[in-house]
């Protein structure tokens, strides 16, 4: 509407200036040579107009014809573009449905009409040769992207693909790297180098690319923390393997001061402090993770710190030290068990039996009703009732064991690595559905076995 406008405009003054010159009498003279030309002002200008249009007209002409082929050629180009990239499109779609044949196609009509060395035809045609299996082509050609700087990082993601599809894991982690220094905030990048460090056990680095990942929030807070610690243990290991105890403290405490209430840092600094006689300190870390994290592990601990007591006093003494422990956490299951089976030791039946119905109360589990077992074959000798707490044990739910979150294998112990190489994924829960008991566990008596015990006991 304002372009109409306008161009009404412009013809209303064209006209409006015409009509003024019109109105306005008056010749124009041309005197040259023995010529003497005598023109109307209106005409004058008219002709002059005519003139200036026609002189126009015939050079545009002239231009047209001239840049014809150049035309020409440009209109192909656009059409050649049309097509390059509507093949690029098939292409692409192509490679992400695994249609090699329509990809290694597409490909070959991108190159041809936009030519090979243009970005994203050369990344076509590198990631139809991936998906055909050539992947020496795949390589040559990402490499050659690597050289475009604006498309380098392209090059660097497809060899890396590569290297980590072939089993390359140190030519992939030196690949990331050099990804990492163009695009040092790429979430995925991030969690792929860190990866790849932790899968060769190169800790240094592993630490260093972690904080950067927990930085941009590539990875969370919890698990960098949890990941962090564990490499700390990890580390730990190696130096005890290698008989460097004094690195392998170190360690220890280093893993306490990031998280002092994970269980497999407590109870290997605790066992540590033993081990050197400062049962103190051992005692010291021992409580504080108790009050708030009971577990099996340190009720074993606990175990090996009893004070020593009167000659013939020990299981006295040692029923007194785990009635220590359950004040520190009473509702504790675990506290609770370990308390009524020192009062069993001790020939305390009644302080047993009140224990154990304390801890069913709050959760009945298998270990529990095993005790009862055993508690009913130490009092009656009813192997009825024992048979009836069995039962209830088979019935019970499974307690929390070390399994891996990633193949649900159960461990008899927690460890930073895996027997399948995993790292990190051995938490302390509850098993569910179908799971594989591996090699180093070691499973408790059944209660069965404690049945057979007492028996062949009192035969």
């Amino acid at each position: 509407m304002i372009r109409a406008l306008w161009t009404l405009a412009k013809i209303s003054i064209v006209v409006a200036i015409v009509l003024w010159v019109a109105e306005r009498p008056g010749t124009i003279i041309i005197d040259w040579m023995q010529y003497k030309l005598t023109f109307h002002v209106g005409f004058f200008i008219l002709s002059l107009m005519t003139v200036v249009v026609l002189g126009i007209f015939i050079f545009s002409t002239i231009k047209y014809v001239l840049d014809l082929p150049k035309n020409i050629q440009r209109y192909n180009d656009i059409k050649d573009k049309d097509k390059g990239l509507k093949a690029l499109t098939l292409g692409i779609c192509a490679v992400a449905s695994g249609d090699k044949k329509s990809a290694n196609y597409q490909s070959i009509r991108a190159n041809r009409f936009l030519g090979e060395e243009e970005p994203l035809s050369l990344l076509l045609s590198a990631q139809a040769a991936r998906l055909d299996g050539r992947e020496h082509d795949a390589a040559t050609k990402f490499a050659h992207l690597i050289s475009q700087k604006e498309v380098s990082f392209l090059g660097l993601k497809g060899l890396l693909q590569s290297a980590l599809d072939a089993g390359d894991y140190e030519g992939a982690r030196e690949i990331g790297h050099e990804a990492l220094k163009q695009n040092p905030t790429q979430d995925w990048l991030l969690q792929v180098v860190y990866g790849l460090e932790v899968r060769l056990r190169n800790w240094d680095s592993a630490v260093k690319v972690l904080y950067t990942a927990e930085k941009n929030g590539a990875i969370s807070v919890n698990k960098a923390n949890s990941d962090r610690v564990a490499m700390i243990l990890a580390q730990a290991d190696e130096a005890g393997r290698s008989g460097n105890e004094t690195n392998l403290f170190r360690l220890l405490q280093k893993a306490y001061k990031v998280d002092p209430r994970f269980i497999p840092t407590v109870t290997r600094l605790a066992g540590m402090y033993l081990d050197r006689g400062k049962r103190k300190a051992a005692l010291s870390i021992i409580e504080e993770v108790w009050k708030i994290t009971p577990h099996p592990d340190l009720v074993t601990l606990w175990g090996m710190a009893v004070p020593a007591g009167k000659e013939g006093d020990e299981a006295m003494a040692r029923m007194r030290w785990f009635e220590k422990l359950l004040e520190l956490n009473p509702k504790s299951v675990e506290g609770l068990q370990a308390a009524a089976r020192a009062s069993m030791e001790a020939g305390l039946w009644g302080e047993a039996r009140r224990h154990l119905e304390q801890a069913e109360s709050i959760r009945p589990n298998v270990n529990l009703y095993k005790l009862w077992a055993k508690l009913e074959d130490r009092t009656t000798q009813n192997d009825e009732a024992v048979r009836e707490w069995l039962s209830k044990a088979a019935d019970a739910p499974s307690e929390r064991v070390w399994i891996c979150s990633e193949t649900g294998r159960i461990y008899g112990q927690w460890s930073p690595i895996s027997d399948r190489g995993l790292f990190n994924t051995i938490i302390w829960d509850f098993p569910q559905g179908k799971t594989v008991i591996s090699n180093d566990f070691v499973p408790k008596p059944s209660a069965d076995s404690l049945l057979l015990e007492s028996k062949n006991k009192r035969a």
